[in-house]
């Protein structure tokens, strides 16, 4: 079963990951210094970090976002609307004195945001007071994280423009990212040209966002079957991010248009979550063939603020966000990421997962439960997703779905949606002989959301109860993705990744066993805080982290009598020793505890000198001699000189050649005999 709340991060009464609480932290006010964006800095969870306006992080530099750190995006300014319309064309264009700030990460440039699960790292807007009374219901207060990478694209031409772009090659296009500004004229916002595809932005983990996503207008053509394009920033966009980049632990919650989208480049993710987004949850497009594990995607029915079309799905596959029904073979790389290991949960006026405009997917060991329709399968196109399933670019294999529809009939499940008349029949053939199937996963997926808090009084519970395990032929081989026997992205019996950091978890999105008839109890949910209400269901930010938590093991050093909560910081003597670290018994008094005693030979000129030893021990002399060979005592088997050596004695009388104790002519004929010899060898 999944733990419903355990140690987690809360930044509204304190943090347990030694941050001090939200309400506590000085206020920092960031600028983009007049394109001089950030510089390489870090930014740290004592202080919150306030982007007044769009702020870029340019290339060559690096911005390091700690564990902890709170970044919040202050609203626009000063907003104006236009919109004109020339027959069925209409244009919308939004402008601001100041626009709605975002952080954008700039092609070459890096972000370190590596959170962690007790001390993640929460991007939101600024009014939020982080005391867990803001619900889902808040959506579009600021823009975004925007990160802009070199890797490939497929657009051919800059959005709104005649300019071409894919000038190098195929992959080489690229583009602008949507809904940014760049008021210097820099284009600090380009990414794509297929430069570095493997390159690293840097990494991304352990992050929330929320409450963003704003618009700047749109384009609607009504003679088309693509009607709208809007230029919105989404709460997080990676733009041609390599695939280098490190990706996970990333929840995407409340925007007012999709919570992530990803254009192009090959970045891989896993552990990603995106709930009661405007428009669709997750949006893939420009050619993003990458890979992603244990995706959970949540919706609403909200009306979409972006495009004002009101139509969203869960996850939305497209080859172009141009959407001007242009896309043709030529939009390579096709958009054709892997999916698996998911759960996509909807409401009746949605669809799980909508190809359309030449995008595509390879799907395996999914849940797709609660919509309208599964599978919305478009073809209208020059290149739609049709011509990807003629490419053999498609690839639906072992999903699960249940109640889309009226009926578990395979037109409710997948929808050919287009002119050809022997389509519907063709995907629903491949669909059924892929394994894809009707099946009640019996899990509680009903959800309810109450209108005037914004939070969730009806959780669901997300674990498949029906014990349906993958057969090995549908487990990728792929070494990158995780061996996962089960369908959807919660093991079942696991731990849900979502708890102990994630604001789904904060708005009582989850839940233990069948939360039919559960009522919402409001309350301290964590359980390191001083208040900790076992009972309650939603955070409502009284938990208070000070005063009670402390070491309560008695026996530690620094046993806390007064607290309740263990803090974890106990710390102990060392074996032998009392806190204090003097020894418990020392016989010898050397100030060595008995049981940490070393006995052995302390006499520095013996064989076995030890320097450890503590005591005295016996010593070994059998290597002390006489070490000099000019001695007429030398010892060959001696190792250490003793002092012993004896050396000979000169004569006293140097002169005495022959040394018979007498200095005559002999001594002095012997040495004329010696006369020009050659002593030298």
């Amino acid at each position: 079963m999944f733990p419903l709340f355990t140690l987690a991060q809360t930044t509204g009464g304190g943090t347990p990951c030694s941050c001090p609480p939200a309400a506590d932290r000085p206020v920092v006010i960031v600028t983009d210094n007049s394109g001089q964006g950030t510089g390489t800095v870090t930014w740290s969870c004592d202080y919150i970090y306030v982007l007044q306006e769009y702020v870029f992080v340019n290339p060559g530099d690096t911005l390091t976002i700690e564990p902890g750190a709170i970044i919040k995006g202050a609203p626009g300014q000063g907003f104006s609307e236009t919109i004109f319309s020339v027959g069925n064309i209409t244009e919308q264009t939004i402008t601001y004195t100041t626009y709605p700030a975002s952080l954008v990460i700039s092609r070459g440039a890096v972000l370190i945001a590596d959170g962690t699960p007790d001390c993640a790292i929460t991007f939101t807007y600024e009014a939020d007071p982080l005391d867990g009374s803001i619900g889902v219901d808040i959506k579009g207060e600021w823009g975004g994280l925007i990160i802009c990478g070199a890797g490939a694209t497929n657009t051919l031409y800059y959005d709104m423009t005649g300019f071409p772009s894919q000038s190098l090659g195929l992959g080489t296009g690229t583009d602008l990212a949507e809904g940014v500004i760049d008021p210097t004229g820099a284009f600090r916002h380009v990414y794509g040209g297929n430069t570095d595809p493997t390159g690293s932005s840097g990494i991304l983990r352990y992050a929330s966002f929320r409450h963003g996503s704003t618009s700047l207008g749109y384009h609607q053509n009504l003679s088309t079957n693509e009607s709208n394009n809007g230029d919105e920033t989404n709460l997080l966009q990676l733009c041609a991010v390599g695939s280098g980049t490190q990706i996970d632990h990333i929840e995407v919650v409340s925007s007012a248009d999709d919570g992530l989208q990803i254009m192009g480049g090959s970045v891989e993710l896993k552990y990603i979550a995106a709930g009661f987004n405007a428009e669709d949850g997750v949006e893939f497009d420009h050619g993003w063939g990458g890979k992603i594990q244990y995706l959970f995607i949540i919706t609403d029915s909200s009306e979409v603020v972006g495009d004002n079309l009101g139509i969203s799905n869960a996850l939305d596959i497209e080859g172009d966000d141009w959407e001007q029904s242009n896309v043709d073979i030529s939009f390579m790389p096709y958009t054709n990421p892997t999916i698996i290991n998911a759960t996509f949960i909807g409401p009746k006026s949605q669809s799980g997962l909508r190809l359309h405009n030449g995008g595509a997917t390879r799907m395996s060991n999914n849940i797709f439960v609660g919509f309208g329709q599964g599978i919305d399968f478009e073809d209208y196109d020059p290149c739609d997703a049709w011509e990807l399933f003629l490419f053999d670019e498609y690839a639906l294999i072992n999903n699960h779905f249940w109640d889309c529809g009226d009926s578990t009939s395979v037109y409710d499940m997948i929808l050919y949606d287009g002119n050809l008349g022997y389509g519907p029949s063709a995907i629903a053939g491949d669909f059924v002989a892929n394994n894809n199937i009707a099946i009640d996963p019996m899990f509680d997926y009903s959800l309810a959301i109450d209108p005037l808090t914004g939070m969730v009084n009806d959780p669901v519970f997300l674990e498949p109860g029906n014990g349906v395990v993958p057969a090995l032929e549908f487990i990728s081989p792929d070494p990158w993705f995780d061996q996962a026997m089960y369908f959807g992205a919660f093991e079942p019996g696991g731990e849900n990744w979502l708890t102990c950091w994630s604001y789904l978890e904060q708005v009582g999105l989850f839940t233990v066993g069948d939360s039919v008839g559960v009522v919402s109890v409001p309350g301290c949910i964590y359980n390191s805080a001083c208040n900790f209400n076992i009972d309650a269901t939603i955070d409502d930010g009284t938990c208070i982290f000070d005063g009670c938590s402390g070491c309560t093991d008695s026996t530690a050093c620094n046993y806390d009598s007064v607290a309740i909560i263990s803090d974890c910081t106990c710390f102990y003597p060392a074996a032998g020793y009392d806190c204090m670290g003097v020894c418990i018994q020392d016989t010898d008094m050397d100030g060595v505890c008995d049981g940490d005693e070393i006995s052995g030979c302390q006499d520095i000129d013996a064989c076995d000198f030890s320097s450890s030893a503590t005591d005295p021990g016996a010593c070994d002399y059998s290597c002390n001699g006489c070490t000099y060979d000019a001695a007429t005592n030398f010892d060959v088997t001696a190792t250490l000189d003793d002092g012993t050596c004896i050396f000979p004695i000169a004569s006293l009388c140097p002169e005495d050649i022959n040394n018979d104790g007498y200095v005559t002519t002999v001594d002095l004929l012997d040495l004329l005999s010696a006369y020009g010899m050659i002593c030298t060898p």
